[in-house]
């Protein structure tokens, strides 16, 4: 994984000039501009690699409710789950819920 400082080093390299488009005409971004989306482009990206690999290695995060909020079954899935649980005598529900619990651990 790449550090925040390699994400600007690399993005500074493969954009050495970046523009905009002001009244129809595509002029050069000053050093300010230049510097600033590049920080932000590099931040952007180094948080997603970092939470990309929080996803795949299931670690615990600070924002854990939200990627367990993303991979829990919707509501109406969980209610025919716990419906054929209770006919059924199974436990898909549970196993599902736990299943997303274990992924994405509370941090502490």
């Amino acid at each position: 994984m790449a550090t925040l400082a390699q994400w600007k080093k690399q993005l500074k390299a493969s954009h050495s000039s970046l523009t905009k488009i002001v009244n129809g005409v595509s002029i050069d971004l000053t050093t300010d501009e230049y510097n600033t989306t590049i920080d932000q482009w590099a931040q952007s990206s180094f948080d997603k690699e970092v939470e990309a690999a929080l996803i795949a290695d299931g670690g615990t995060s600070a924002n854990y409710a939200q990627y367990r909020r993303d991979a829990y079954p919707s509501i109406g899935d969980q209610l025919d789950m716990q419906y054929h649980d209770l006919v059924d005598s199974t436990t898909t529900w549970a196993d599902a819920i736990a299943a997303v619990k274990s992924k994405y651990r509370k941090p502490g």
